[in-house]
């Protein structure tokens, strides 16, 4: 039970975890990753009765999928590439230059690295059973092993979005396009189709 305590204590860092790329446009204060994880659960209990997929399942996921950032950090597209002078950032990330293939592939495999090494080292103490569990659907979740965890990558990437949103409401200046690029690269699924349908909506009348 020591172990387990020690778990959910650092559980806890994610409420200080910042959303980072939202700061890259001059946001001050930034969703934590704790913010993000509870709403990605919501809308997964909202919308996942709407396909055939295991609820429990896709709940769970949602639930530990940033896990692996108590100790790696929230970790962008753009770490590694970007300017240390933070006028020479802010203008980099506002023309929203576009990654080769091979500098994404070599990004994705470096971050899936470290955080996999996160979260092992997180749940290191934890029981077999649990720490298993909680292996499998990470890896579930950022390989798309099974339908749920495809379902909830797509769903983080929604959130992304609607987080995006929110901040187009408080600064008309904010760009909401890197978020709907990372989207359509990823979604397909025609339930969140339909979401983003309705958050493009939205986007739409608060530009009026």
């Amino acid at each position: 039970m020591k172990n387990i305590l020690h778990f959910v204590i650092n559980v806890g860092k994610l409420k200080n975890i910042y959303r980072k790329g939202i700061t890259f446009y001059g946001v001050k204060n930034p969703e934590t990753t704790n913010d993000h994880v509870f709403r990605t659960a919501i809308i997964a209990l909202v919308l996942t009765p709407r396909k055939k997929l295991n609820l429990e399942k896709v709940l769970k996921i949602a639930l530990i999928h940033d896990l692996c950032k108590v100790y790696a950090g929230d970790i962008t597209p753009y770490d590694g590439f970007l300017p240390k002078d933070k006028k020479e950032r802010y203008q980099f990330v506002r023309k929203w230059p576009r990654l080769l293939k091979r500098e994404k592939e070599k990004w994705a495999a470096k971050k899936f690295e470290k955080e996999y090494s996160s979260l092992k080292k997180l749940i290191s103490k934890l029981p077999k059973r649990l720490k298993k569990e909680i292996l499998t659907l990470w890896t579930d979740y950022t390989k798309w092993k099974t339908p749920e965890g495809k379902f909830v990558y797509q769903l983080d990437m929604a959130e992304n979005l609607v987080e995006a949103l929110e901040h187009r409401e408080k600064n008309k200046k904010f760009p909401t396009q890197p978020w709907w690029e990372h989207a359509d690269e990823v979604i397909d699924d025609p339930i969140l189709l339909k979401f983003l349908k309705e958050i493009e909506k939205e986007e739409l009348k608060k530009n009026q």
